[in-house]
């Protein structure tokens, strides 16, 4: 049935003010998704570059010249009545003030502000991605603490984040939790909720397939540190997951998370009997789901390009980013 349904290419764009405040614009009532607000942009003509595009959509929307651009993210989403893919764009540079020129509103939101706005569901990942790291950094196994310390002081907090995945019940855990939070270094806890929350992880990194199904609404029982559903409940951070087929990806979803390592990407000498996806596979398991998608596994930090043409936000790894 969704092979029939009209498709469309779209191009919007990420705008930022001198404050790191967002461009956003309100949709018209009458059109798809109307009343929504959404990062201004529209359809890409046939044969059209993208750069092209938005800097035409931009001049039309918003009165703004001379747009300049670079890839952020593509979404590529199914509405029950639409196919559309995305084309998210970071607007590098331009002249004029933008301003509503088909008299729709336009508002300057700061960052903090994105989660009380209502989005077309297609750009929700987008809103999860503005506050994410290009690259999730995983420490190799074997290191000495002080290496990871030293390892951590290499990071560059703007674009990479840390999983602390065989650290997160370690003794040396809050020291090297303590060196990120004073790096401003984003970091991940494995699994346990009541950890993270005390060590003031950015992000708690649930794995799929090992813990409990989620303890639905309201069900009495001890307390589990592993149980997403509590994870829910008491976590504050982005709630993320390590999936590996589309199976584990449902069940991300159905925790409420925000964003998703999807693995094998390529065959790897870690886990050398793992059946690698292939990028054909990544897009595909990845197409219309609500999560960011970080591309795991024998990929490296040159593979972003192709990572976002696939649909995926940023790329994880150990020793090609370590």
């Amino acid at each position: 049935m969704s092979e029939s349904l009209p498709e469309i290419t779209v191009v919007a764009a990420i705008i930022r003010d001198r404050r790191d405040r967002l461009c956003l614009s309100r949709r018209p009532e009458h059109k798809h998704q109307g009343g929504l607000w959404e990062f201004p942009g529209g359809k890409v003509e046939e044969g059209e570059p993208l750069e092209r595009a938005l800097a035409r959509e931009l001049d039309e929307e918003l009165g703004m010249k001379a747009a300049r651009s670079q890839p952020f993210m593509t979404v590529r989403h199914r509405y029950p009545d639409l196919r559309v893919t995305l084309h998210f764009r970071e607007v590098t540079a331009y002249t004029g003030e933008p301003h509503g020129r088909e008299g729709q509103p336009v508002e300057w939101v700061p960052l903090h502000e994105l989660s009380s706005r209502q989005f077309p569901a297609a750009n929700q990942p987008v809103v999860t991605a503005l506050k994410l790291p290009r690259q999730l950094v995983i420490p190799p196994e074997g290191l000495h603490y002080q290496d990871v310390l030293a390892g951590i002081d290499r990071l560059d907090p703007d674009s990479q984040g840390l999983y602390l995945r065989q650290w997160s019940q370690s003794d040396a855990l809050p020291e090297l939790a303590a060196r990120c939070r004073q790096r401003g270094v984003r970091f991940w806890i494995r699994d346990d909720a009541h950890l993270a929350t005390r060590e003031h992880a950015f992000g708690l990194h649930l794995t799929c397939g090992s813990g409990p199904s989620p303890r639905k609404a309201g069900e009495a029982g001890r307390q589990d540190p592993r149980d997403p559903e509590q994870a829910l409940q008491n976590y504050p951070g982005i709630l993320s997951a390590s999936c590996h087929n589309e199976q584990e990806i449902a069940q991300a979803v159905e925790w409420g998370a925000q964003m998703a390592t999807l693995s094998p990407v390529h065959a790897t000498p870690t886990h050398p009997d793992a059946h690698p996806l292939g990028w054909d596979r990544f897009r595909a398991l990845v197409e219309g789901k609500p999560l960011v998608f970080y591309a795991l596994g024998g990929v490296t930090p040159q593979d972003l390009d192709t990572a976002l043409h696939n649909g995926a936000f940023g790329t994880a790894g150990i020793r090609a980013f370590w």
